[in-house]
């Protein structure tokens, strides 16, 4: 604590530096101030807690420095000491905010007594400001928590808007009279590469800079909020008022993203819906604008929401019509083929002008399953699935370079080193060649007739030996081997709405309609059109 005195009279500074105990009070600095012009130069420089001033002085007067004390909201205990006992000054004294008057000559026990109540009282006033702003703080810190959550919670079921009415009137000033919201989405899932080296270690971090800075711009124009979406890793923007200018908003958040992070951010927005009930409507709108935007241009950064990027859901370059060259490649160990092989795919998929996120969330689910049945149908344990993974986990991550920019040879490579892993184990394995051989023709062969008899003729094997080894070896007999393949193929196909029932048959080796339809029920406990139905993605909502 510090304190001031303000007196012409040197020996008054003197005796009132002699007669209190500073130290016992916790006063450790203590100045001297010869008129009230200087007095107010060191109140704004120190802010004192224990002020001293006499009354009449030349210039300002003690007066004056109360008032200036007052009106510059300086926390200070002001002890006017004076020689004056005139009653207008000490009720002037006591207006302008003086907390003791004590006459000249001083008295010590009385300077003493006034200077132990003036201290305590700043102390006490200290106390409450020092936890009513510990209060503050600790609400201002809950309040972007409680956003999360509650927004959160709307976005997930509109319905419990009213568990969250109050709460939202009282801490955000959302009340029944508001009708409608726009919502908008900052996701981290599209950073380039030096934003996600950067900030590689703490997420969190920068998701919660990226929602403060969006929350800076959104209250400068009082047009909403945002919050943070946890599980999704997003940062969430609610636009409650003037919604002509929700572009031209997004458009300075985008630079001002730029500016602090020095990262390029994609930003997606919805339509404006009714509130409470729409708001989880325009947020997936949000997230669709951003999911099917053309990653091959690197020109925009902002995304409306637009229907007619349904065209762009269709799956294109499917790898799956790679699959019968890789898992063969793979489980003759043929590391050149796997290689090329890929590399076809990646040339048909680089023809598409247009490429969006959900386009390659299926590309990379269609190499998970291909990964999954390569270990099923190779009888590869847990312990051994596990030693796999250690190479490289199946995790999606979006094949973007250090500009930010699609490029399909990084997941090429990414998923040739992972083939070539299960490739070398299944070599490592104590796996019966020729079954291997025989395996390999029947994939290759699958929309054929197979009989036993041309496969003892092409591999010079009694049937029988065939018969039994095989099961042996795979688990299943040839026939079950070849029908769950037909049938794992035509699963593929049923994804185009497109392509018929017959002709699917026929892709697959069935003649019959009828006939393919009963081994299809038999092995998937359902028809070929209700697995259709069932698996069939739903279009977009209009």
């Amino acid at each position: 604590m510090k304190a001031l005195i303000i007196d012409d009279e040197a020996h008054v500074r003197e005796t009132i530096r002699l007669l209190v105990d500073w130290d016992r009070f916790g006063i450790t600095e203590v100045y001297e101030a010869a008129s009230g012009e200087e007095g107010i130069e060191l109140l704004q420089q120190e802010k004192p807690g224990l002020v001293f001033t006499d009354i009449m002085m030349p210039g300002m007067t003690g007066l004056d420095v109360l008032s200036r004390i007052a009106e510059s909201g300086i926390r200070s205990k002001a002890i006017v000491i004076s020689g004056y006992d005139d009653f207008t000054y000490v009720r002037s004294a006591l207006q302008f905010g003086s907390f003791d008057y004590l006459l000249k000559p001083i008295d010590e026990e009385e300077l003493e007594d006034a200077v132990r109540k003036a201290v305590a009282a700043w102390l006490d006033e200290e106390n409450e400001r020092s936890e009513r702003l510990q209060s503050e703080t600790k609400a201002n810190l809950y309040r972007p928590m409680l956003a999360d959550k509650s927004f959160v919670q709307l976005l997930l079921d509109p319905d419990q808007y009213p568990m969250h009415a109050a709460t939202l009137q009282r801490e955000f000033g959302i009340g029944s009279d508001q009708k409608q919201v726009l919502a908008a989405v900052v996701s981290l899932q599209t950073l380039d590469t030096r934003l996600q080296a950067k900030f590689a270690s703490a997420m969190d971090l920068l998701l919660f800079a990226v929602t403060n800075i969006c929350s800076e711009f959104m209250s400068k124009e009082n047009l909403g909020l945002a919050f943070r979406h946890w599980h999704r890793h997003e940062a969430v923007l609610l636009f409650f008022d003037r919604f002509e200018k929700a572009g031209a908003m997004l458009e300075q958040i985008n630079e001002g993203l730029y500016a602090a992070l020095r990262g390029q951010f994609h930003l997606g927005y919805g339509t404006v819906q009714p509130f409470p009930s729409g708001i989880q409507r325009t947020f997936h709108e949000a997230e669709t604008a951003l999911q099917l935007r053309n990653m091959r241009d690197q020109t925009a950064y902002l995304h409306p929401y637009e229907l007619r990027k349904q065209a762009a859901h269709m799956l294109q370059a499917p790898l799956a019509a790679y699959e019968d060259r890789l898992v063969l490649a793979v489980r003759m160990n043929d590391l050149v083929q796997i290689g090329r092989s890929l590399e076809d795919w990646e040339s048909q998929a680089s023809k598409h002008p247009y490429l969006h996120i959900r386009q390659l969330e299926m590309w990379w689910q269609e190499f998970t399953l291909m990964h999954s049945r390569l270990l099923l149908e190779n009888e590869v344990d847990d312990e051994g699935e596990e030693l796999l993974s250690e190479a490289d986990d199946l995790s999606f991550r979006l094949p973007l370079n250090d500009l930010g920019q699609p490029d399909l040879t990084i997941w090429t490579k990414r998923m040739e080193r992972i083939l070539t892993e299960i490739a070398g184990f299944l070599l490592r394995g104590d796996r019966n060649p020729v079954m291997r051989s025989i395996e390999k023709y029947i994939r290759l062969h699958y929309r054929e007739q197979i009989p036993l008899e041309k496969l003892s003729e092409t591999f010079h094997l009694s049937p029988s030996h065939i018969s039994r080894s095989f099961k042996t070896e795979f688990g299943e007999t040839l026939t079950d081997y070849v029908t769950r393949l037909r049938i794992n193929k035509a699963k593929l196909l049923l994804a185009d709405p497109e392509l018929k029932i017959t002709s699917i048959a026929e892709a697959v080796g069935y003649q019959d309609e009828k006939y393919f339809s009963r081994a299809f029920k038999k092995l998937e406990g359902v028809s070929p059109n209700m697995f259709r139905k069932q698996h069939l993605a739903a279009p977009l909502s209009k």
